[in-house]
């Protein structure tokens, strides 16, 4: 039995159904390549999640994750407010177009993006980037936020 054999039955065992993924098990990536659990290596044109502008591992990123780990890795911004994400939020409305004050909200998730705005019950001015990438426009559309 193949290593990805192995993983695809603990995967049955142990994931439910409704996460649907395809048999090839990630162990390396870097750039725009991943291998699997067998040595193949695959040109990775699903990018991964946050990985679509820089590839994977880039030496920027890599070198930015390592200092940032060096401080803390986590802290709830809710709950012990740090400096980057402020310092994020400002270059995010600084970039944002338009001549009206901005404010930036950091979410993970769309659901985030979307819900957390209607508990605020304001407006939300819609901000459109021309952009081949939906990142800027959701940045731009977050930044609006009052």
């Amino acid at each position: 039995m193949t290593i990805s054999q192995s993983m695809s039955a603990r995967k049955a065992e142990a994931i439910a159904r409704g996460v649907s993924t395809r048999e090839i098990y990630a162990v390396r990536a870097e750039n725009a390549e991943l291998w699997d659990a067998e040595g193949r290596r695959y040109l990775d044109f699903a990018a991964g999640i946050a990985v679509n502008n820089t590839g994977h591992r880039h030496p920027t990123v890599m070198a930015a994750v390592a200092e940032q780990a060096q401080a803390f890795t986590h802290t709830c911004f809710h709950v012990a407010p740090y400096e980057g994400y402020i310092r994020l939020a400002e270059r995010l409305n600084a970039m944002t177009p338009g001549d009206f004050a901005k404010k930036s909200v950091l979410v993970t998730t769309g659901a985030e993006a979307v819900e957390t705005p209607s508990r605020w019950r304001v407006p939300i001015p819609a901000v459109r980037v021309s952009s081949p990438s939906p990142a800027p426009f959701m940045a731009a559309r977050c930044s609006a936020w009052r």
